[in-house]
């Protein structure tokens, strides 16, 4: 280990891990706290107090309707259809308004029925919409002699609870699952004693929007008071079913997961409990009994997610984190803080040692840090000395090699066209000196010769001067497609009287470039006239423009022989052709002018009756 290394896992040692240690300690202590708190104490107790007010409502709604249940006996006991029967059902509905609200609060129905179950009064509650009153009138029965609940009622005597669910005197398709609260109900059944033959029943459904009341003040609790924001609470039977919830779209549903059904049963003891959700989410629940016995055996829940229960915790964990990794880069600092002293001569030379890897041979280490490595660093700095020599040495050969190179390769160009001049000259001076008479078609000859071979070697000076990388002219900003097809009729007309079509797509209409005219048309030039020398038969080339992001690409492609798989990787190298005659820099000459203009050439792909040139070039916004 470095010295730096030792001076961090010393501190490391000494100062973090106790840091941590205490850290997950008072971590842990706060979670018991919060666990003993809230889970084991609040959930529980909010979960019963929210209980016993559902309680109250309900038995407030019972002695409410244990009242209405005295009013009707004079109801009953009088004959139907007689004029004293209608009068005691006027003063009957008259009485009922009476009742503290009955209602308005606590009933959405309230029905009597006569021994013989022939329903004389109903009436629907004070909040329901008065809208759809006649569309409810249309749902209460003539006679309801033939109903469980009546015939339970007038034979068991007493109070009947019907259960939770939807009730087909209010709403049509009873079964359908709703997620409104105010589509739901209780039922209560009293019996209505007579001094003479059967009893009459009074029947009521429990406005169940109370009971939702209640649930949504517990959670308003819950997120303002307590910070639990994603709290829910519910209201459930033995058997698992929704009865209530905060969050409307569990109404009517089995709780979630079903082992919380089981779990009911089991922590209805401790009044708390734990699950974790199908996404994974770890709740606390607490639970409490509410109702009787029967249909209104209810459980009370109190669910709050682990993640917003522990995040006083975890923002405790995080700033823990954060305290020891600011003492960990304290440590850091000062450790090589102190060690730099010691290490920063060989620092040094590691530095210049990476100089001298990318090329620079003249950095030199001063001989610091003690006898040792002041010897190491003048063995470095002659090194670097005899480097620096040897590159200069490399690169003078390497120049030398170079102008031999071009000066074989331009002898041997110039030799070619020196041959027919130099045989034309001499059967000229044969013919002169034998006085022959051919002598002035021979001079013709001969200058003709003399001028198509200078034409040859202006050739073969410009593609020398133009891979030496003469300066290029100014260029000027054009339309790319405009440009392209004047090109086109260019090439047409220079390649008149040779087997070749050339066809132009224009597809980039708004791409721009900055180009050198001349130089540019000579690279497509020099494409379209390789298709047509390796094609002599003829050949099609066609020339199209597209936009690739920021670049113009001007596809060349010919249905040519292709070019042969050998000679695809030198096909841009200076002085490589296939060709018996040339210089071989004609694609070295287009790369180069291409690159010029801050672009790319390429072959894309070649086969016999496809080649395809691709060349790319940095568009000018307008």
């Amino acid at each position: 280990m470095s010295l730096a290394s030792r001076f961090v896992a010393t501190l490391v040692v000494s100062a973090v891990l106790p840091l941590l240690g205490y850290g997950w300690f008072s971590l842990r202590s706060m979670r018991e706290q919060i666990d003993e708190q809230v889970v084991r104490v609040f959930l529980p107790q909010l979960a019963a107090d929210h209980a016993q007010q559902i309680d109250a409502l309900l038995q407030r709604t019972d002695q409410a309707c244990a009242i209405v249940r005295e009013i009707a006996r004079r109801v009953l006991e009088q004959t139907p259809g007689s004029r004293e029967f209608a009068e005691e059902v006027d003063a009957f509905g008259e009485q009922i308004e009476l009742v503290p609200g009955l209602l308005d609060d606590f009933l959405d129905l309230l029905l009597l029925a006569a021994p013989a179950g022939d329903v004389v009064y109903w009436r629907d509650g004070q909040r329901l919409d008065p809208g759809t009153h006649a569309r409810r009138a249309a749902l209460i029965p003539a006679n309801v002699a033939d109903t469980e609940w009546f015939q339970r009622t007038q034979s068991e005597r007493g109070a009947l609870f019907l259960p939770w669910g939807r009730s087909g005197y209010l709403h049509r398709g009873q079964d359908h699952r709703s997620m409104d609260p105010a589509s739901h109900h209780l039922g209560l059944a009293l019996d209505v004693p007579r001094r003479d033959g059967p009893p009459g029943v009074l029947f009521a459904l429990l406005r169940w929007t109370g009971v939702q009341r209640v649930l949504d003040e517990a959670r308003d609790v819950l997120a303002a008071r307590a910070n639990l924001p994603s709290a829910a609470v519910c209201l459930v039977s033995r058997q698992g079913v929704v009865l209530a919830h905060t969050d409307r779209s569990w109404y009517g549903r089995a709780l979630e997961p079903p082992g919380l059904v089981v779990e009911l049963e089991h922590v209805m003891a401790t009044g708390r409990g734990e699950f974790a959700a199908a996404d994974g989410s770890r709740w606390r629940v607490g639970y409490s009994p509410c109702g009787t016995r029967g249909s209104r055996d209810f459980v009370v829940g109190v669910m709050v997610p682990e993640a917003e229960l522990f995040a006083a915790s975890d923002a405790f964990e995080r700033v823990l984190l954060l305290a020891i990794l600011v003492t960990l880069g304290v440590l850091v600092f000062w450790s090589l803080a102190a060690s730099r002293t010691i290490v920063s001569p060989v620092r040094a030379l590691v530095d210049a040692t990476r100089r001298v890897a990318r090329g620079d041979l003249s950095v030199s280490v001063p001989p610091r840090g003690g006898p040792e490595l002041g010897e190491l660093a003048g063995a470095f700095n002659q090194m670097a000395n005899e480097l620096a020599l040897g590159r200069e040495r490399l690169v003078a050969l390497k120049r030398a090699e170079a102008w031999a190179e071009m000066a074989r390769q331009v002898a041997h160009e110039v030799k070619n066209p020196l041959q027919p001049m130099r045989l034309a000259a001499q059967m000229l001076q044969r013919a002169r000196a034998d006085n022959d008479p051919r002598a002035e078609a021979v001079a013709d000859r001969l200058a003709r010769t003399v001028l198509e071979q200078t034409q040859a070697l202006d050739r073969i000076a410009g593609d020398f001067r133009a891979f030496a990388g003469v300066a290029a002219a100014a260029r000027s900003v054009v339309a790319l497609d405009p440009w392209l097809a004047q090109l086109r009729e260019q090439c047409v007309g220079l390649f008149a009287g040779r087997p070749v079509t050339i066809s132009f797509i224009g597809a980039a209409p708004d791409a721009r470039v900055a180009i050198d005219g001349n130089a540019m048309a000579r690279v497509f030039v020099n494409l379209v006239q390789n298709a047509v020398e390796a094609a002599p038969a003829g050949v099609v080339v066609a020339i199209e423009s597209t936009i690739a992001g920021d670049r113009a690409v001007v596809e060349v492609r010919d249905d040519g022989p292709g070019v042969p798989d050998a000679v695809r990787a030198r096909l841009f190298e200076p002085y490589f052709t296939t060709k018996s005659s040339g210089t071989g820099l004609g694609l070295a000459i287009c790369r180069r002018l291409v690159e010029a203009h801050g672009g790319s050439i390429r072959l894309v792909g070649s086969a016999a009756g496809r080649t395809v040139f691709a060349i790319e070039l940095p568009t000018v916004r307008p």
